[in-house]
């Protein structure tokens, strides 16, 4: 639907138009009454030739004049397609290209201006609190049986791709080089003198039990009890202070072995292949993940919702950190504008082509009159004066031209 402006220039190209017809008809009555009037007449005439053929040439770009068959009219309808395919191209080749948005950009600060509006502390908190609430939602768009079918296909697949024998080997190389077995069996040392203290009472019972009648009737079973907890303790201790000790030294090879056989024993590839399948495919670990993700999902839930939310604190400490880190580092800021404009021109270069093809299809997918209607009211109205001034230059060309003849006799 035209606009106001264009309805109200459009009646007034229209009423200069009937206008210069009175005139035309009253000074070809009056013609005779002065001289003048075949100025006025002469300028009216061109005036209303002007007027008819910049109504023309504008009708015809939207619509054939008068509903004539006239060739060459209705100019945009009839080119509607090639008109959206120029247009995208044309977007595509001066707006859309790597080099215009990189030139646009290389003049921009993007991080030090994002730096500068988030030193505002209100505005700080609005983003912390955008993003706060941002996290229930990605929670709750993760569906139980979608996460499951995440663990049962993509990361079994990916899982069971994986030669995980000799990570497993580098890992507990690893940890051995750092003797890390040693403290466990430290540990375990420490561990085992607590239980003997704690069942003394039942390990000489089980002495008792299994000593024979005479024996206790003399007593010595109480002995016997005594020496082998008193052995254990002293094997215990042995252990716990040599680190040397032979048992150590069983254990530190033992771990040699198993590393260089998870690196290059195929059985043991096979093994744990066989295992870590059987495991990925345990409906008890589905289970468990399921009701784990479950659990955080609402503990997050709940932890969000309070007044003292932990995580949005951290979300706003972490963005004021950010922000004073690239307010006071330049090169940081650099660094990280080189980013945005790379990230930005890459993302423009592989979807050039796709810019122009979306305005090309947008105009395709628009039937003719809507064309031709939104493309009116964008121009309308500077049509209309291509009207009102061809109405006024057609008058003075008139008037010029039959001054001249009039001069020259």
């Amino acid at each position: 639907m035209p606009s106001f402006a264009d309805n109200r220039m459009r009646r007034l190209a229209t009423g200069m138009l009937i206008t210069m017809l009175a005139v035309l008809v009253l000074a070809n009555v009056f013609l005779s009454v002065h001289p003048s009037m075949g100025y006025l007449r002469a300028f009216a005439e061109a005036a209303v030739v002007g007027a008819l053929a910049d109504w023309f040439a504008v009708t015809a770009l939207f619509r054939q004049p008068l509903g004539l068959p006239i060739p060459h009219t209705a100019i945009i309808p009839r080119n509607k397609e090639r008109i959206g395919a120029s247009l995208g191209r044309f977007v595509e080749l001066n707006f859309a290209s790597p080099e215009v948005v990189s030139a646009k950009l290389a003049r921009v600060d993007l991080s030090g201006n994002l730096a500068q509006w988030l030193s505002d502390s209100t505005r700080t908190e609005v983003l912390a609190d955008h993003m706060t609430r941002l996290i229930p939602q990605l929670l709750d768009s993760i569906e139980e049986h979608q996460l499951r079918r995440f663990i049962s296909g993509d990361v079994s697949k990916r899982v069971q791709g994986i030669d995980l024998a000799p990570l497993i080997g580098e890992a507990v190389a690893m940890l051995s080089e750092e003797k890390r077995h040693q403290v466990l069996l430290d540990k375990l040392l420490r561990e085992t003198d607590d239980y003997i203290t704690a069942n003394e009472q039942r390990i000489r019972e089980r002495v008792r039990e299994n000593t024979a009648w005479l024996w206790q009737r003399l007593s010595i079973d109480s002995e016997v009890a005594d020496n082998v907890i008193l052995v254990l303790r002293e094997l215990l201790a042995e252990i716990a202070r040599d680190s040397r000790h032979p048992l150590r030294l069983r254990l530190d090879s033992a771990i040699e072995k198993l590393v260089s056989e998870l690196a290059t024993s195929p059985e043991y590839r096979k093994q744990i292949a066989v295992h870590t399948r059987k495991l990925l495919n345990q409906p008890a670990l589905h289970k468990f993940v399921a009701t784990l993700w479950r659990d955080i999902r609402i503990s997050l839930h709940k932890e969000i919702g309070s007044a003292d939310s932990t995580i949005k604190a951290l979300l706003r400490e972490a963005t004021q950190s950010a922000t004073r880190a690239l307010l006071r580092d330049t090169g940081l800021r650099e660094r990280l504008n080189d980013w945005m404009r790379n990230v930005v021109v890459e993302a423009v270069q592989s979807h050039q082509r796709d810019v122009g093809s979306l305005i090309a299809d947008t105009v395709r997918g628009w039937d003719t009159e809507t064309v031709t209607r939104r493309i009116e009211q964008q121009v309308g109205e500077d049509l209309q004066y291509i009207r009102i001034n061809g109405t006024m230059i057609g008058g003075l060309v008139g008037l010029a031209i039959y001054t001249i003849s009039r001069a020259f006799g």
